[in-house]
């Protein structure tokens, strides 16, 4: 039978019925079970695995499922700005899709694209930690946190917080952690061409199965007088290493993200 979306919808809808029902007849057994709990302590919901089809050619996950996350997860706690819906769902599927070690990001400001990592290692447990790197407190920038600085994350094990040079940081970090597979770095700190163009350089150079999230790389014409330089960058890193990623564009406005993914 050929299915279609309200085909796989209905099926879906039957299967999150039947597990939820599942669920709620097996919670207080399960509470009962584990060292240190009762059958009235609370255990944290688990998700579904939202990769799908992951022999198959194209990067694909469950939206259903990573939609339901945002609105129940992340949404509450870091909102839409500076990650609109599309940029939070690219983030959270590179995660799941590419599960990797590791995770390093920078530009951490409050903490918000660390945050969104970490919620997604919890939920659908990946077993990476996140290494999060910012300016020196005593540099001058406009985007500079201050007292704010990772203010999200204060306080998590699995979040470990960096200062200095972005890219030079999480590549020493990768050198001291023993040069783990498969990590992701998260590109968003100075978004001038030049800036993103060398460290994805950096990145692809040094490390042969890495995936990177740059952001701020929606392209526009002239007359839009947007910032293209991150774009551009990732146009050039494209040439530079061809066939090696599988490219995937948040696409339709501003800010902008894509995920150049080693699978």
């Amino acid at each position: 039978m050929q299915l279609t979306a309200r085909s796989i919808i209905r099926r879906l809808g039957r299967k999150d019925k039947k597990a939820a029902n599942a669920t709620a007849e097996l919670e207080p057994a399960l509470r009962a079970s584990v060292p240190g709990r009762t059958a009235t302590t609370e255990i944290a919901p688990s998700w579904p695995d939202p990769v799908r089809n992951s022999t198959a050619s194209e990067f694909e996950v469950d939206l259903w499922t990573l939609s339901s996350f945002l609105l129940e997860k992340i949404v509450p706690v870091v909102g839409t700005h500076p990650y609109p819906l599309n940029e939070l769902l690219l983030m959270t599927a590179a995660a799941c899709r590419l599960k990797p070690s590791v995770v390093f990001d920078w530009g951490t400001h409050i903490g918000v694209s660390a945050r969104i990592f970490y919620e997604c290692d919890q939920a659908f447990e990946l077993g990476y930690e996140i290494h999060s790197i910012d300016l020196p407190p005593d540099v001058a920038h406009v985007e500079h946190p201050g007292q704010e600085h990772g203010r999200l994350v204060r306080g998590i094990d699995k979040v470990h917080l960096h200062r200095g040079n972005g890219v030079k940081v999480a590549l020493d970090q990768w050198e001291k952690l023993g040069r783990p597979r498969r990590p992701l770095f998260f590109v968003d700190g100075d978004h001038a061409y030049e800036s993103v163009r060398d460290e994805l350089n950096e990145i692809f150079s040094t490390v042969p199965d890495a995936s990177a999230l740059a952001h701020d790389t929606f392209f526009q014409s002239a007359e839009s007088n947007y910032n293209v330089g991150p774009a551009r960058a990732v146009e050039e890193t494209m040439e530079r290493f061809p066939s090696r990623f599988r490219v995937i564009n948040s696409g339709l406005g501003l800010p902008g993200m894509t995920l150049l993914a080693t699978m």
